[in-house]
Formats: structure tokens, C-alpha cells, sequence
């Protein structure tokens, strides 16, 4: 690893699995000191101590994104810690598949609360340091499902649909203040603890490990909004690119 990200302070939701993980592994290896939130705290602690063994810098911090005190009050703690945040994944998610009749408005509540109000709170909490340093880059977990309907996706498709105009209307608002604030979808089925309950036999055939795609997430974290801004990024094809030298 080439310590691309060295000096920068890293915040990645979602940390303790899957595409979370992965980015936090990739983000320490490249010289950041990572702040790694999720609401299981065995398995963030954990985490963070596997990097930690590695050399690595990482922090664990258990959270639960519907607690919107305990979000404030987190994001305070780290740039006490730190002195800043440079860099936001919001990654983070759950999902459910059911038909809407089925679907009671306490599902509704928590999915929205952990996927698009999380999100809002995390951005939120980091926006007023980005803007004061006039830098920064916001990192918006999307999907498929973020641009196209599925069926029984009702309450996850309008997570993520509101993730992308969240996000769209960010960027503009941060572009003065040279942010870059994307979204990224996968673009190859990934293996993660949601993709087990989720894919098809046909999928699970060619699922590939989160790690093969932290590459464009670490590219994304470098980026300002004079760079690649307000895009809809499929992390597959990036990490490809930048493997082929098409990007560097």
C-alpha cells in the first residue's frame, strides 16, 4: 500500500461487516487514522483490534445511527480525538423484503432512521469542519435500488432514491467549500452478511469479496469537488479502472 490516505481522519458506518469492513481495512492500510462505527460493538471493537494488530490505526465506536443524541455526541468525541474528519462513508444500511401491506410502520421507521436519517445525521455532524477547512469528502453508500424499483423494495428503494437526491443536493451546497460528496454502488455482486439473506444461487455464484471494490472507495476519499463530484459510482468499474491504470 502506497499510504495514499496518510494524515487523514476517516469516519466509516457500518464497519463491522461487509463493504464497511473492507473500507475500513483498506483505509487503514493506507496510512488513515479510521474511526469505525457500528451498532454491534463485539464485532466493531474487534474489527478495530484486527487493524490494530496489522500496525494499523482504527478506532472502534459502538453506535446506533437511530440515536440521534448519541450521533451528535460521537461525532463531537471524534474531532475532539482528532482534530478533524476529512472523510465520511455512510454505509451503513439494512434491508427487508415484503409487500407494502405487510410492512408495519415500525419496519418503515427503523429502515428509513438507519439509512437516510442516518446519513443526514452523520453529514450533518461533519459539514460545519469541512466547510470551515474548505475540505472534505462525503461518501454516500447507494444501490441499484437507488436508481431502479425492485419488488417488496418499497421502504429500502425509497432509502436509497432519497440517499441519491440527499446527496445530490448536498454537493451542491459543498462545492463552495471544495467537498466532494458522491454516491457509490457496488456494481458486481458483493459477498457481505446482507448479500447472504438477499442474492439469488445465480448471484452467489459470482459474488466477489468487498475487498475487490474498497479501491474506488479509497480513490473517492481523495477527491475534491473540483474532482470526481456529485456522481452516481459503480465501485466495481472504478476499482477496474484503477487497477488498468485508466484512472490514477
Amino acid at each position: 500500500m502506497s499510504g495514499k490516505l496518510a494524515g487523514k481522519v476517516c469516519v466509516v458506518t457500518g464497519g463491522a461487516r461487509g463493504i464497511g469492513r473492507a473500507v475500513v481495512h483498506a483505509y487503514a492500510a493506507q496510512g488513515a487514522q479510521v474511526h469505525a462505527i457500528d451498532r454491534f460493538a463485539d464485532e466493531i471493537e474487534a474489527v478495530a483490534a484486527g487493524a490494530r494488530a496489522s500496525g494499523h490505526t482504527v478506532t472502534a465506536w459502538p453506535l446506533d445511527l437511530q440515536d440521534d443524541g448519541a450521533v451528535e455526541a460521537t461525532f463531537r468525541r471524534i474531532e475532539q480525538q482528532a482534530g478533524r474528519i476529512d472523510v465520511l462513508v455512510n454505509n451503513a444500511a439494512i434491508i427487508f423484503f415484503k409487500a407494502i401491506e405487510d410492512t408495519s410502520i415500525a419496519e418503515w421507521d427503523q429502515l428509513i432512521a438507519i439509512n437516510l436519517r442516518g446519513p443526514f445525521l452523520c453529514s450533518r455532524a461533519v459539514a460545519p469542519g469541512m466547510k470551515a477547512r474548505k475540505s472534505g469528502a462525503i461518501i454516500n453508500v447507494s444501490s441499484k435500488a437507488g436508481v431502479q424499483g425492485g419488488n417488496d423494495e418499497t421502504a429500502y428503494c425509497a432509502s436509497k432514491f432519497g440517499i441519491e437526491g440527499f446527496s445530490r443536493a448536498l454537493s451542491i451546497e459543498m462545492q463552495p467549500y471544495n467537498v466532494s460528496v458522491n454516491t457509490i454502488t457496488p456494481g458486481h455482486p458483493v459477498h457481505t452478511a446482507m448479500s447472504e439473506t438477499t442474492y439469488a444461487p445465480e448471484m452467489r455464484k459470482i459474488w466477489i469479496d468487498p475487498a475487490e471494490i474498497a479501491p474506488a472507495f479509497v480513490h473517492l476519499a481523495l477527491q475534491t469537488a473540483s474532482g470526481i463530484n456529485d456522481r452516481y459510482i459503480k465501485a466495481w468499474d472504478l476499482a477496474q479502472d484503477l487497477a488498468n491504470g485508466v484512472v490514477s
